[in-house]
């Protein structure tokens, strides 16, 4: 038998959290995280632990990965950077290790938010979307209107250096047309729907070789980071099998296998949720996943291991919290401490999943918050001097 079972290419809490996944199965772990800081390399649960240098080197990943001292195991990628990598060295990589990724150009054309305005336009309901922004702030009013988001085609694409960017006013929209003129090229714009960050819904799923959807796991986003447009750092599980049966037809109709992360919002002015983006990996929240019986971690590896994986019922009512981000997200929306308190209070005996911390393995979270409670006292010490 081999010494470890899979291998976790790990950037940040999305790696932790499938390390912790697969433990809970039982699999023997490595990890080869994206830096030497990344939180990963803290869990007790890794056998081989190995860290890449910054900036990123293929070749040097690929070296690692082909004089690795298993082979036949699983890889898991937990980022785009990863499921790019494993596109390109596919040839290679195929014949010394086990992985799952859509077929085709599917996964490049979903990372790049162009392209994959494109492919999925036909299966599902979109905000208006312009995939080229005209010359001008006039031009671009005339085709979609106020407010928008503009976002960057993918990270790799990201010259705007962030997220995104929200644009309620004209004086707005020509700023960034001023300040982002040369890279306006690699961005799309998006009509922005208005609601609370409690419209947003998440599906973080699994189709197997077939394309038929062998696991789904949904919850409600309330907290995002930054404020709205962001990422989540509060939520709760809740089931929602109107998203679940679009995600099933989406998959289905792309040919989508393996793991991925579908965002709706749902439209107040005419009851529709409406697509954001498919990101073709596991979710930054995959552990959330996995504590409420939904294994989608396992479930990628079942796939790419052609073993039998059995569906569980999810559980909800339970929350996922990051801490450090959610408190500066509140912050940040200028919510009273009051009204942050009572939040906390409202879900304080509900079951709570960390982005950090584990029973299991309390190391991650208590280095995290060492790290976060230095990076904040470097920032008040700074703004006082």
């Amino acid at each position: 038998m081999n010494r470890s079972q899979a291998i976790v290419l790990s950037a940040g809490p999305n790696g932790l959290g499938a390390i912790r996944s697969l433990h809970k199965e039982n699999i023997r772990v490595d990890v080869i995280a994206i830096n030497a800081k990344d939180p990963s390399l803290l869990s007790r649960l890794v056998n081989n632990k190995q860290s890449l240098s910054t900036p990123f080197n293929e070749q040097a990943l690929l070296s690692l990965l082909i004089n690795w001292p298993v082979k036949g195991v699983v890889l898991i990628p937990t980022s785009d950077l990863f499921v790019n990598f494993l596109y390109k060295y596919q040839q290679e990589l195929t014949k010394l290790f086990k992985f799952i990724l859509p077929p085709g150009n599917v996964a490049s054309m979903l990372i790049d938010k162009k392209q994959e305005v494109e492919l999925i336009a036909p299966y599902v309901n979109l905000p208006k979307t312009i995939r080229s922004l005209p010359e001008s702030a006039e031009q671009l009013v005339k085709q979609i209107s106020l407010p928008l988001i503009i976002k960057p085609r993918s990270n790799e694409l990201n010259y705007l250096q962030q997220k995104n960017i929200t644009i309620f006013t004209f004086k707005q929209l020509e700023g960034f047309y001023h300040q982002y003129a040369s890279v306006k090229a690699f961005c799309i714009a998006q009509e922005l729907i208005v609601g609370d960050d409690s419209n947003l819904w998440v599906c973080n799923c699994t189709f197997d070789q077939h394309s038929q959807l062998i696991n789904a796991f949904t919850f409600q986003r309330l907290q995002l980071t930054p404020p709205h447009f962001g990422v989540t750092c509060y939520a709760e599980s809740k089931t929602n099998q109107t998203i679940i049966e679009q995600v099933a037809q989406l998959g289905k109709s792309l040919g989508y296998v393996g793991p991925a992360m579908v965002e709706f919002k749902f439209d107040p002015s005419d009851g529709l949720y409406k697509y954001i983006e498919i990101n073709p990996r596991l979710g930054l929240c995959n552990y959330f996943d996995t504590s409420c019986n939904k294994n989608n971690v396992y479930a990628t590896y079942c796939v790419a291991s052609k073993t039998t994986f059995v569906e569980k019922p999810q559980q909800n009512g339970r929350i996922f919290v990051s801490v450090y981000e959610d408190l500066y997200s509140r912050y940040r929306d200028h919510q009273s401490f009051i009204s942050i308190a009572k939040r906390y209070l409202k879900d304080l005996f509900k079951p709570h999943t960390f982005i950090y911390f584990a029973w299991q393995d309390p190391k991650p979270a208590i280095v995290m918050a060492y790290r976060q409670s230095k990076a904040i006292l470097a920032s008040l010490i700074h703004k006082i001097t």
